[in-house]
């Protein structure tokens, strides 16, 4: 695919332009899921497709999508829980996942996570160019770290512990147990008491689940799209 990371920064710019958006308390710099699902249908119709399911539980509903080339391999995916206690709660899990999608595509700022997402579960952003925007500076690799947020305790468990155990884990099922079996009930109360704390715990995960797939793709003879 001819200049694919040509297209991918021409699809970002785009989305820039309809606004992009920080987060105070972590420095994170966000852009639109609408921009990013208009802009990016606009520049790869035709050549690269978009497969969305959503499955139901009892209070919540997760979203998954799937970012295919015309044969049909995997370039990118992303999942998102939402509450169904939440307005328009089964759309918005599908939108959040196709945003996530797309951010592991490239069509992201510096933050894996929609304006749309944080407007979900209520942090407040500011627009770049605002006044008061303040830059924040620390970086663990590739991830903005707070350690305020870091520090936090979910049912006990500090927060930097099922942070390392993300970081650690060497495979995507192990990784998956992590978040949906050893420590559900923590992510659950991130996500309703702790949303600055959901979010990061979830960027991290998305990140390294990535990382994983990646490493696996590898090991089977895929070539790197990029």
């Amino acid at each position: 695919m001819e200049n694919l990371k040509l297209r991918i920064a021409k699809v970002v710019d785009k989305c820039k332009e309809d606004g992009t958006y920080m987060d105070p308390e972590t420095g994170k710099s966000c852009i639109k899921a609408a921009s990013k699902i208009k802009y990016f249908i606009e520049e790869f119709v035709g050549e690269i497709g978009i497969k969305t399911s959503i499955k139901s539980f009892d209070d919540f509903y997760v979203g998954y999508t799937e970012i295919k080339d015309k044969d049909g391999l995997i370039l990118s995916t992303g999942h998102a829980k939402v509450f169904r206690n939440k307005p328009n709660s089964f759309e918005c899990a599908e939108t959040f996942s196709l945003s996530r999608a797309l951010s592991f595509f490239g069509v992201m700022d510096n933050n894996i996570t929609s304006k749309e997402e944080y407007d979900h579960i209520g942090i407040p952003l500011k627009e770049r160019g605002s006044a008061d925007v303040i830059e924040h500076p620390n970086s663990v690799s590739g991830m903005t770290y707070i350690a305020s947020l870091a520090k936090v305790k979910l049912l006990g468990t500090p927060v930097e512990h099922i942070i390392e155990l993300i970081s650690k884990a060497k495979h995507p099922t192990r990784l998956h147990y992590i978040k949906n079996v050893s420590f559900a009930e923590e992510f659950n109360v991130a996500l309703t008491r702790h949303p600055a704390v959901y979010r990061d715990l979830m960027d991290r995960y998305d990140v390294r689940m990535l990382q994983l797939n990646n490493q696996g793709a590898k090991k089977n003879g895929w070539k790197n799209i990029y």
